[in-house]
């Protein structure tokens, strides 16, 4: 086709009869009409073979002969994949319910007893928590302890005790665990206990004690039959006087910002847990502390 045809798009417009007279004629004189005409014409002659439905379908037939066929199984995979799902979903369930913890946490001025599944108890004492997983019990009697705890614990499976700082097994007796943050004291009343620190151990029986003394496990002695909070009462022998007034916050919501240089002074004595200005006289006025207890339960040191 000549460039100037193919410009004007005449062979097009001319099959769309839109040309004009004018280009009509310039078409005709070009000889590209005819060979066009000539090719339109032939097509005309063309004839398509008439198809033999009857016979195609029986070659069909025979093809497939050799065709496994591939059934259809998505509802039984779906029946499948969602067996599968609950399966998953129940052990899960069942995962999580089995290895759930117990938490049973006391606040300030609160104390509570706790019946543990094989009827073990524990008196825990204020601000003070214990976790366990009580679906597990049987097989493991185990728990973790922060604060201040008295135990009586029944016979049966070893009794696992652990704190941030050690650990104390028993098979059946009663015993007190005071831990607070590096702090460490057990007392066993009955029965024998074995207390175990960083790879070494201590093994206690009824009226001895072991404490958590510059990283090491000390034995000692005592003459009491239990422990002395769980009446009210506590009792320090050559205590540092920071761990006094942490259970004087565990008993009381009050402010005690103790100063540096008292921090390290040791009080001997015991306190009432019933009467926060009593409190603080028996330890700082034994101890020649200049004190006051401001509005607001805030102790100011002159």
């Amino acid at each position: 086709m000549s460039k100037h045809l193919e410009d004007n798009n005449l062979i097009a417009r001319w099959m769309d009869n839109r040309l004009s007279n004018e280009e009509k004629e310039q078409l005709k004189g070009s000889g590209e009409l005819d060979a066009l005409k000539t090719v339109i014409d032939e097509i005309d002659t063309w004839k398509v073979k008439p198809f033999d439905v009857d016979r195609g379908l029986t070659r069909l037939k025979e093809a497939n002969k050799t065709v496994v066929p591939i059934k259809n199984n998505n509802k039984n995979w779906l029946r499948i994949a969602a067996s599968i799902a609950l399966l998953l979903s129940c052990g899960l369930v069942w995962y999580f319910m089995a290895n759930s913890a117990t938490t049973v946490v006391t606040d300030i001025a609160e104390k509570k007893t706790i019946e543990l599944p094989t009827g073990s108890l524990v008196e825990l004492d204020a601000a003070s928590s214990i976790a366990y997983n009580k679906n597990d019990w049987e097989n493991s009697r185990m728990l973790t302890l922060s604060g201040q705890a008295f135990f009586n614990v029944t016979s049966g499976a070893p009794f696992v005790v652990k704190t941030n700082t050690a650990q104390v097994t028993v098979l059946g007796t009663q015993f007190n665990i005071r831990t607070q943050n590096n702090d460490f004291t057990v007392f066993c009343y009955e029965g024998k206990i074995e207390v175990t620190h960083l790879g070494s151990s201590e093994i206690i029986t009824k009226g001895q004690s072991v404490m958590l003394t510059g990283g090491k496990l000390q034995k000692a002695t005592h003459k009491s039959s239990g422990p002395e909070w769980l009446n009210g009462v506590s009792t320090y022998d050559k205590t540092p006087l920071s761990s006094v007034i942490t259970d004087i916050k565990r008993y009381y919501n009050v402010e005690v910002n103790l100063p540096e240089e008292y921090k390290s002074l040791q009080f001997t004595g015991t306190v009432a847990h019933n009467d926060l200005a009593n409190s603080l006289s028996v330890i700082f006025t034994t101890m020649e502390i200049p004190y006051s207890l401001q509005d607001g339960n805030t102790v100011i040191f002159e």
